[in-house]
């Protein structure tokens, strides 16, 4: 049996290989995404630095933010958008932002993992949103719902986290 790494440790790790690839702007398209009150033991790997690609041919989330919570390390693939929100667009891009975590992360850490749209608009159209909500994102083969909040306001990242 192989012993769990402590989350801290698996951060640090996720820190060090990100390297120059960590995000400096939390905006796409004219969406912001705040990280205020989030933890301060935190990295946002910034996927478009890490891995360059005609998104035109492979669908790719925006972000993935890693923090700790005790005992557990939480990976958060994020994708923005200002303007109309394509479900099954963002549950492909979130899909394989989720992948992405999942090769990064140590097998033998605690995960738990948030796919999260950032979106503009003030609604999602109705055919999007249940589409959305019918949606999920499989990650180390458990099936998690899409978490949604909106752009530009601060604190919008804890507050669709739940972290007070």
């Amino acid at each position: 049996m192989v012993a769990n790494v402590n989350p801290r440790d698996a951060l640090n790790q996720i820190r060090r290989w990100i390297g120059e690839r960590v995000a400096t702007s939390y905006t796409r398209n004219g969406c912001r995404v705040s990280l205020a009150n989030l933890p301060r033991e935190r990295v946002v790997l910034d996927i478009d630095l890490a891995f360059p690609t005609d998104r035109a041919v492979k669908a790719q989330c925006d972000f993935i933010l890693f923090y700790t919570v005790q005992d557990t390390l939480v990976v958060v693939p994020m994708e923005l958008k200002q303007g109309d929100v394509d479900a099954s667009e963002v549950v492909k891009q979130l899909q394989e932002g989720a992948h992405i975590a999942s090769r990064l992360v140590p097998r033998n850490v605690k995960t738990n993992c948030l796919p999260l749209l950032v979106h503009g608009s003030k609604r999602v159209q109705r055919r999007q949103n249940e589409k959305l909500k019918h949606s999920s994102v499989t990650f180390r083969g458990k099936k998690l719902p899409i978490q949604t909040t909106r752009c530009s306001y601060e604190g919008n990242l804890a507050k669709a986290l739940n972290i007070k």
